[in-house]
């Protein structure tokens, strides 16, 4: 008798840290898949996902002929540290007032986001991980009397997470169809991609696999909004968004660095920004008074 085939070292999941979000700003044919800035939710106890499918023989011919499959959402449960008053109102759709650092519970109106999380396996490997696109509820939370112990209460939420409508390049189906995809995970001792920047914007799977370059966009816009807040941006797409100052201020001269270099001769109209075709990190500054 032979030894099974590709033998494989035994592990177990051990640890998990760096629980970030960024917001789906479009999943869409038009715009693709496009994400805001990538950040941090809260310090991570645990993190369980559970998906529930099926198989199911349809019967022809008095046997079964047939087996159709099919996959439900991921549940997605996080023990978490108290979660911050403006992360907790973003990630749920609940008002937070700046101004006054107030939290209003009531009607909400919740985005979608992408999370991300670095797992580790007994063997000391890391695991690198994007869940796409997904809706946080309100978590609950407990608060007790101080006693004479060590004892605290963090909080505890749930994603549910579904497939992009986006079809990645790089995933595809037996014919060869792009597909879209709900998570990517990757073992960053055994790839040979690049994963240096993997939780600085969201990677997609065409990301990883260099189909597609991205380049930073970053606002320095001193209290002044932009009406388009992408984190990234493919190599050669346009880029177009509007600075606006806040009632009762004035917008001062705004700015836009590409690649390093001032391109606001061309890009800057006011307080519109047009690129036609971007070819380096994008840096937009502006100000108000």
């Amino acid at each position: 008798m032979s030894l099974p085939r590709n033998l494989q070292e035994v592990v177990e999941w051990r640890g998990i840290k760096d629980l970030v979000a960024a917001e789906v700003l479009y999943d869409d044919a038009e715009h693709g898949y496009v994400t805001g800035n990538v950040f941090s939710i809260a310090g991570v106890a645990n993190l369980e996902k559970s998906v529930d499918s099926s198989d199911d023989a349809h019967y022809y011919d008095n046997q079964p002929m047939v087996v159709i499959s099919s996959t439900s959402a991921d549940t997605v449960t996080i023990d978490v540290s108290a979660i911050p008053f403006d992360v907790l109102a973003a990630i749920t759709g609940q008002f937070y007032d700046e101004t006054t650092g107030a939290m209003i519970e009531g009607e909400r109106n919740p985005s979608y986001f992408a999370i991300g999380y670095n797992t580790q396996n007994t063997a000391g490997e890391s695991v690198y991980v994007w869940r796409y696109k997904g809706k946080f509820n309100i978590p609950n939370s407990s608060h007790a009397t101080m006693q004479n112990d060590t004892t605290a209460n963090g909080q505890q939420i749930v994603y549910t997470g579904i497939t992009t409508t986006t079809k990645f390049n790089s995933v595809t189906d037996k014919m060869g169809n792009p597909i879209g995809a709900k998570a990517l995970n990757i073992n960053a001792s055994k790839t040979s991609a690049d994963v240096t920047e993997f939780f600085d914007t969201v990677t997609t799977p065409d990301d990883l696999s260099g189909a597609v370059t991205k380049y930073e966009v970053s606002y320095s816009l001193g209290g002044a909004a932009s009406s388009n807040k992408a984190a990234a941006v493919a190599s050669g797409d346009a880029y177009e968004t509007t600075i606006t100052a806040p009632a009762g201020k004035t917008l001062g001269t705004v700015y836009v660095y590409m690649g390093g270099v001032d391109v606001s001769s061309t890009a800057v109209t006011g307080g519109a920004v047009s690129i036609a075709s971007v070819t380096g990190d994008v840096a937009i500054i502006a100000s108000i008074s």
